[in-house]
This record gives structure tokens, sequence and C-alpha cells, in this order.
């Protein structure tokens, strides 16, 4: 992945204004366009960089595992637009909390649907090799298609063999941030923050498990870099 000449001190400029809680939206127009940030690079700013707080908030709710016949739940479009991406070959990267996000996702990019059926079989594969004991799909009923993705992600589970289900939501995020019991698969910064349970970031493993996938990190990115 290639970046503009001042991507790094983009990176450490914004960090500042962070932590001394400017507003994000208008700070990453100032900071984007002094450097002059091309698009994807100013979401990986805006999804990518946190304030050092919540990214140790975030890292504590993180597993490096799915424990054996544990009841996992999923942020359905969340995960599989991630892996979609990869497959697609949009860019991916890992966040400064340490979890994978997709720098399409905040422009609402659509996959093809067989882009989209092609990672839910990836997802579900990955899965049943873990030894699972079920398998929650949540979608936003609000998005076009979710209960087509549903219908979808059921048939697969059934021929898979796959204990669970896939159910539209009107949030999803209060779905998955009331569950009590299991594991919950997401990126989504608000609803690891707010989790009961522990997270997998299952995209993240996935890509790099199985894709051998190389992928931009952030905390590698920084790690013997100095902001000045």
């Amino acid at each position: 992945m290639e970046f503009s000449r001042g991507f790094f001190q983009a990176v450490c400029d914004y960090c500042f204004l962070l932590e001394h809680d400017y507003p994000q939206k208008s700070m990453l127009k100032m900071v984007g366009d002094r450097y002059m940030l091309r698009s994807h690079e100013r979401v990986m700013l805006y999804r990518g960089l946190a304030k050092k707080q919540q990214v140790e908030a975030r890292q504590q709710k993180f597993i490096p595992r799915i424990p054996a016949f544990a009841r996992v739940t999923l942020d359905g479009f969340n995960v599989c637009r991630t892996v979609g991406s990869y497959l697609n070959g949009n860019p991916v990267f890992v966040g400064m909390d340490g979890y994978l996000r997709d720098v399409s996702e905040l422009h609402r990019k659509k996959l093809k649907w067989e882009v989209l059926e092609r990672a839910v079989d990836v997802i579900l594969d990955f899965l049943k090799e873990k030894k699972v004991g079920s398998v929650q799909f949540y979608f936003d009923s609000p998005i076009s298609h979710s209960g087509k993705m549903c219908e979808m992600v059921r048939e697969k589970m059934k021929e898979k063999e796959i204990a669970g289900d896939a159910e539209t939501v009107f949030s999803p995020d209060d779905a998955l941030i009331n569950r009590d019991k299991g594991v919950i698969c997401t990126a989504d910064s608000h609803i690891i923050e707010h989790s009961r349970v522990p997270v997998f970031d299952l995209a993240r493993h996935l890509l790099r498990e199985k894709f051998s996938a190389q992928l931009f990190s952030f905390p590698e990115y920084l790690a013997d870099k100095a902001c000045l």
C-alpha cells in the first residue's frame, strides 16, 4: 500500500488532535488537506486511529483464538464486507487497536453478490474448522439485501452442517452488546468498547491464516517511529 509523502506526519498530527479532543471530522479535513492525503488515507486515519485510552480498552476485549465449542455471534455485514473487500482486492488494514478495518466500508461501496457469497463460504469453513459450538449472524435490517444475506447464510450453514442461525435486526450493535455468553466477532469500535463478552477479530485471523495476507498495520508502522 503506497502513501503520500506527508502521511506519517499526518498520522502524528491527527493523533495529537485526537488526544486533545478536537472534533474528529473537522480535524480529518484539516489534516487531510494540509498533507494532501488521498481519500483512502483519510479513511484510514478516521477508522484506524483512536485515543490511547480507547485503544487500551478495546485491546482488553481482544482474544487471540476462539475457544472450542464456543457460541460465536457475528456482526454480519461488518465481518462479511471486510473479508469480501480483501477478496475483491480492496484495501484493508489493522488499526491502532489491533482490529482489521475496511477502507471502502465508510463509503458504503457495494460488493458483488458472488464476492459476498465467497466471503460467507470462507468464514463458515474457518469457523467449522475451529470446531465452534454454534454460530449466530446478525444483519442490519435497514440495509438492502439483508434478508437475502440471511437466506444465503442459512442455506450454507445447513450444507456445511453448522449449528446456528442468521437474523435481520434493526440494530446489530445492540444485539451484540447485549450478548452475555460466548464470543462476538466484529471490528466495530462502539460494539467492542461496550461488549460484555470477549471479541475475536475473525476477519484478521482468517485472512492471515488462510490467505497469508500481508496487511498494513498501524502498530507495526509506528513501532520504530517517533512523532516530532
